[in-house]
Parts: structure tokens; sequence; C-alpha cells
């Protein structure tokens, strides 16, 4: 029905009600004889006005009272004034009817409205909990219409599952007449004979008191809340999975809010600290993992740091203890801190421990270092006597053949005892960073003819052919050192070759690096040697015959000065009895000064020499052998002595001893030097030690020149010779 059609039909109802009205009069006037013409359209009026609205109620009036009056002008029955009163008492109250009606249906129209658009679900039920009205959006809920919900009680409507749990709490408004009030509950629903599974509502049971105070009927607001319980289910799943895979970690998870109170803990966390969440959130918890005020302070400096970073951290745990902890903070956009931490308490104990160790070891190895110096001096002494005792004889040329030999033989293991003492020792600084090379440029097929010629001139090479051949290369590197190189290489090769075998050095270029190779005609080496030979304390298989062992340290030597110098070292062998090669590369040098410059330079003029010696065989052959020298030598005997006769005596050059009595070498080098007539006497160290650092606190304590014991007399002529020009006069 149209909106047209609904008006035709209530305007139509006024006319049809007035028109009923007035035949009821017409019937009913004979009776009562015209004294009471309106009696029978008042309940026309009323009828109208309530079921057809204000419009059709005043239609009805004015429709009556004309009706009337019309009728009382043909018969009047009373008086003019009293038609009148009566007329205007009728019209009147037809008016307010349908006003009064009107503000009735206006009510209800604003209810209807509320009711038909509020997301709330209401409804009324009888004491029989029956629906007496409810409104859309329960309906919607419920899955009927409105109209379908009166009369019908909830049982009917939502399902026997839905009722067991709804009639309960009506019940329970009908009798404690008060409300009801439910947050959150699931109720199963049905809608015919498919299921819509369960849902959650919150709802509200109000009881309906008439004027005595029973309840005849309960007010229902109900609001469905499955999506926001199906959130929170879903929330409550995600934090139960997020604590689920904390849990799993192997490190310590902490949350924080902004103002750094508790609000999550992982079990890792609980395990090493022995607090939980619950316990931490009713503490201080800052103050209880980190009791110092500036300590916890620092800790708090670093969770509001704005870049994530790991800092190392004392923690106190529950039973009072402190375990080591490193910790990275995540701030969030929210202010909160999600904290990362890992108990590193064993790795800072094995730490210790390392570090514990490395002090030990360090001070096992200055230890060591010291041992070594020591026993260099205390070797060098002894064999610098025995050395200067060789020179002595060899000079004073004994004619016995048999005292010759013997001498011969003293020289050749002294040398040999020297060189092995100078390996051992020379390992351990390289392999410490201790020795400073003197880099130069110079031939290397002339240091190699110098090594060749000093082993022949000790005498070891007189069972072997041993040749030195090539071209000259010049490479940047110490002269001694790689002297030493070529010496321990040939050394190696007569150890290993039999009487009679071939040893060959050769230098040249090849591949624009500067070679030099030391091949013999030895045992050769097997393949699982090979790569170890370079190894400390390694050798090879020996022959019977072999007249000097080794400690297996000379080739280990080698490859390390070599690699010193920026060169490499290999060796190769065909196998056992195939002999071996050596081949050692090393960078050509871009210049070619001769290394031999004045290396070659007329005797030493006799000078006066002061020897500071507190060793009685060291210095006796000292002596023995500078006189030889046409020398004039005093001695002494400690340091006050050697002192007093350096200024008394001012002798050209003074070997001075380093570990003397009462004074050491360098306190009496220091005082010589503090005198104006000091400082024009030459003064040469020699000493037992012989590190870099040696050699660094001699220059410093005014020594010109470091000799190391024992020194062969050949470097003692050099070193005089580089302090007095030839020409010097006694």
């Amino acid at each position: 029905m149209t909106a047209r059609s609904r008006l035709v039909s209530r305007y139509s109802l006024a006319v049809l009600a007035v028109l009923l009205a007035a035949l009821l009069h017409a019937a009913l006037d004979p009776v009562w004889g015209g004294r009471i013409p309106f009696v029978a359209f008042y309940p026309a009026v009323v009828f109208v006005a309530w079921f057809a609205g204000m419009g059709p109620g005043l239609l009805a009036t004015v429709l009556s009272a004309l009706l009337i009056t019309r009728a009382w002008l043909v018969a009047p029955s009373v008086s003019a004034e009293g038609h009148v009163v009566a007329l205007a008492f009728f019209v009147s109250a037809g008016v307010t009817v349908s006003f009064l009606v009107a503000a009735r249906d206006r009510a209800r129209d604003s209810v209807d409205l509320l009711l038909r658009h509020t997301p709330l679900g209401l409804a009324i039920h009888d004491a029989d909990f029956r629906y007496v009205r409810v409104n859309r959006a329960l309906a919607e809920m419920n899955g009927l219409a409105p109209g379908a919900h009166r009369g019908r009680t909830v049982r009917e409507v939502l399902g026997d599952a839905a009722a067991d749990l709804l009639e309960p709490l009506l019940q329970r408004v009908h009798t404690t007449r008060r409300p009801v009030t439910v947050d959150s509950l699931r109720v199963p629903l049905s809608d015919g004979p498919s299921e819509k599974g369960e849902r959650y509502f919150s709802l509200i049971y109000s009881p309906i008191l008439d004027g005595r105070g029973r309840v005849t009927g309960t007010a229902a607001s109900v609001v469905e809340v499955t999506a926001r319980v199906r959130a929170e289910q879903a929330l409550d799943h995600e934090r139960e999975l997020l604590q689920t895979i904390i849990d799993t970690i192997p490190a310590m998870i902490t949350m924080f809010t902004p103002d750094t109170r508790v609000l999550r803990l992982n079990r890792e966390f609980e395990r090493v600290t022995g607090w939980t969440a619950t316990e931490a959130q009713r503490v201080d918890f800052m103050a209880a993992c980190y009791p110092d005020a500036e300590y916890r302070a620092m800790v708090r400096r670093h969770m509001e740091a704005p870049e994530a970073g790991w800092l190392d951290l004392e923690m106190t745990t529950k039973s009072g203890g402190v375990v080591q902890t490193s910790w990275s903070n995540v701030r969030l956009s929210d202010g909160s801190r999600v904290g990362i931490g890992v108990d590193i308490t064993e790795r800072k104990a094995h730490e210790a421990e390392l570090v514990a160790a490395r002090a030990t070891a360090e001070r096992a190895n200055r230890a060591k270092d010291e041992f070594l110096a020591m026993l260099g001096h205390e070797l060098r002494n002894p064999l610098s006597a025995i050395g200067s005792a060789v020179a002595v004889l060899e000079r004073l040329r004994v004619d016995d053949l048999r005292g010759t030999r013997a001498t011969q033989i003293i020289a050749r293991q002294t040398q040999h005892l020297a060189r092995l003492m100078d390996d051992l020792l020379d390992v351990g600084r390289v392999v410490t960073g201790k020795i400073i090379l003197e880099p130069r440029a110079m031939d290397l097929l002339a240091a190699a003819r110098r090594a060749v010629a000093t082993l022949r001139a000790a005498g070891v090479t007189e069972r072997h052919d041993v040749s030195v051949d090539g071209r000259p290369v010049w490479v940047t590197g110490d002269a001694t050192r790689l002297e030493q190189v070529v010496t321990n290489l040939v050394s190696n090769a007569l150890k290993f070759t039999p009487a009679g075998g071939t040893i060959r050095v050769w230098t040249g270029v090849e591949g624009g690096e500067a070679l030099l190779r030391v091949s013999d005609s030895g045992v050769g080496m097997s393949p699982d040697l090979l790569p170890r030979i370079f190894d400390l304390f390694v050798q090879g298989d020996q022959p019977p015959e072999r007249a000097s062992g080794g400690l297996g340290i000379g080739l280990t030597l080698v490859r390390q000065l070599v690699e010193l110098h920026g060169g490499r070292v290999e060796a190769r062998s065909a196998g056992a009895g195939q002999g071996s090669v050596f081949t050692i590369r090393l960078p050509v040098a871009r210049t070619t000064v001769s290394d031999d410059a004045g290396g070659r330079q007329a005797g030493v003029a006799p000078c006066r020499i002061l020897v500071v010696e507190d060793n009685a065989d060291a210095r006796d052959m000292l002596l023995a052998l500078l006189t030889l020298d046409r020398h004039e030598v005093v001695t002494a005997a400690d340091g006050p002595a050697g002192v007093d006769a350096a200024l008394r005596l001012r002798p050209d050059v003074a070997l001075v001893d380093i570990g003397l009595p009462g004074l050491n070498g360098y306190e009496v080098a220091r005082r010589i030097r503090a005198t104006e007539s000091g400082r024009a006497i030459k003064l040469i160290a020699l000493t037992g030690y012989g590190q870099s650092e040696d050699t660094r606190q001699a220059r410093e304590a005014g020594f010109d020149l470091h000799l190391v014991k024992p020194v062969e007399p050949g470097r003692l002529d050099e070193a005089l010779r580089a302090l007095r020009p030839t020409d010097a006069q006694p």
C-alpha cells in the first residue's frame, strides 16, 4: 500500500465513522429526545483519532459538529446558549484527543525509529519469557523478522541449546528483581535446519515492575560481540604463540614499558635469574637487577639509546648471585622496549682463564727469553775464551803437527758450538719479531762465496766437493743474515751428503727474481718429509758417518730469514739417495752499489786497548791475542776498575763486557762518556747478550759497536779497523 492510499484510507475511516455515529444518533434520538446529541459522536472522534491519527480525528470532529448543529437547527432541543456551550466542549474534546494521539504517535515513531536504527538489540519478554516486542537489530541477530517473535518463547525462537543458557538468567531476574549482566555469553543459535554455530553476546536483563513492585516482564538489551571475542581469542592465541616462541629461544627475552616496568619475561630469563614475570611486576625490577644507582643509570642509558647495540652487564639474580650477561635493546614505536640477552658467565670465565693463561704464557715466554739470553751469555763467555785461546795458538804457529791438528779441531768445534747457539737464539728472535734487519744493496753471489769461504776456513768442507758459481745478482738485504742462510743450507748439505759427495751453490736470475740454489748429491728426502722439512726440530735420516749433529732448527731459521727479506724458499728431492735441492727466491734490487766497497783494507795499526772483563780466562786470552797483534793492552776485572783505568790511561779503544760486577757495562760506558776525556775513547761492547734490545741499550749507553761473544779474530780486526784508521799512531 502506497502512502497516498494509506492517507485516503485514514480520512475515509473518519467519514465512515462520523456517518455511523450519525445513524446511531438518529436511531437513539427518539429515546433521549435530542437532549444529548453528542453522545454518539464522542466514540467516533476518539476511535478515528486513535487509529487514524490527528488529521482524520480533526476531520471527524468537524463533521460531527456540523451534523449535530444541523440537527439542532431543524429541531432545537436546548437553548442556543446551551447548544453553543456543548458544541464548544465537544470540539475542544475532539481537538484535544487528536493532538494527544498525535503526540503519542510522534513518541511512538521516535521510539520505533530508535529501535529500528540502533545497533543494540532490544526486546521485551512477558512473565512466561515470551517476546512482546523486538527491534530490528535483535531480530537480525536471531535470524527472524520482528513480527515472528511476538508471542513466542525464547526456546521456540532460539532453540533448546540457547534457551538452556538464557532461561536461567531470565528466571534469576524474576526471582531477585535485579538486573543480570553477562559480558560475554557463548550462545549456539540455530536458524531452522541450518546451524549458525557458536556466537557470543553481551546482554543485560532488567526487570519490568508494576505499581506493586511485581515483575511482569523483562527488558533485554543484547549486543553481539562475536567479532570482539574472536579477536580476543586470536590475540590470546598470538600471545600464547609468542610466549611459546620466546620461551623456546635459548636467549633471554624481556619486554618493558617506556618507564621500564616489566611486561613479559621468557623461560630462559627465569632460568638464568630466577625471576618470573609476576614476581618482577611486583618489585622495582631495575633496582633488583642492578642495585648500584650509577650502574643502573648506565643500563637505562643503554636501553634508551636510539640505536640497538650490545653491552655486557652484570645482573643480580633473585637469590642475590651475579651473572654475566650481554644485552641488546630494541625500542618500539610506543616507547616500549624488547631486550635480547645472552648468559655469558661461562664465556667470561673462559676469557678470564684465557687471560690468565696468556699472562702465564707471556711470563713463561719472558722467562724463556731471559733464560736463553742468560744461556747465550754463559755459553759465550767460555766460547770466547776458547776462541781467543785458539787464535793465540794459531798465531804462535806450534810446530808439533799434533798440536796444530788439536788446535784446528778446537777451532772447528768451537765455531760449530757458536753456530748452534746462534741458530737456537735466532729462531726465538725471529718467531717473536725481535730480529731487526739492516738491508742494503748487496751481491748475492759475493755473499755466497764469503759464506763458503768461512766454512772452508773452518775445515768442515775438506771431505766434500763444494763449489760456488753463477752470476752476480743484486738484492736488498742484510748481508750477515743472508750469509747465515747460505751457511745453514751448505752446512745442512754437508751433514746429509756422504764423504766425496758434491755440493753446488749457484746464483742467478729467473722470472725477474734473484735465485740462490744449493744442491747436493746426498741422501735425499722422502715425499712425506718434504712438506715438513722447514718445521722446527724436524730432521731427516742422516748417514752413520756424519761428523756433526744439529738441533733441527737450521732450515727453520733459513725459511724465516728469507721470508723477512720478502722472499720464499722451497725444497725438492727425487727421493732417497737422489740428493736434494733448496731454492731461494728474493726480489731483485733496483741499485747495484758494491757491498765490498772498502771491504779489503790494510791491517789495523797498533793502538792502546783497555779490556774490561770479569772472566779471567776470556780476559787473559784477549790480552794474549791483542798483544800478538802488537797492541798495547791494559785489563780491568770489574766495572769501577774499568772506569778508573779508562779515565786514567785514556786508551784509544775500550773492550767492555756488559755483565760486570760492581758496575755493569752500560753504566761503565755512561760514566766514561760523561767526562771530557772519555768522549774520545772508542767503546766496544763485548758481551754474551746478543738480542736487538741489548744492541739498542748499548748504543744508548754510548758504545760505538756491539760485538757478541765469541768474537772471531777477523771480526774483532774489522771492528778495530772501523774505529781506528790504518794510519793511527799508538
